[in-house]
């Protein structure tokens, strides 16, 4: 019988999402505290 690979690419995907989740959070932060004076007058 074969195994029904469905189970291994949601994991991965979810990974994949969550990581790509805390990467923009860390953009954002980084963006607001180091950048935030790169647009002002």
């Amino acid at each position: 019988m074969e195994k029904p690979d469905i189970e291994p690419r949601f994991g991965l995907l979810l990974l994949v999402c969550l990581f790509v989740a805390v990467f923009c959070g860390f953009m954002v932060w980084f963006a607001t505290t180091y950048l935030t004076d790169c647009c002002g007058p």
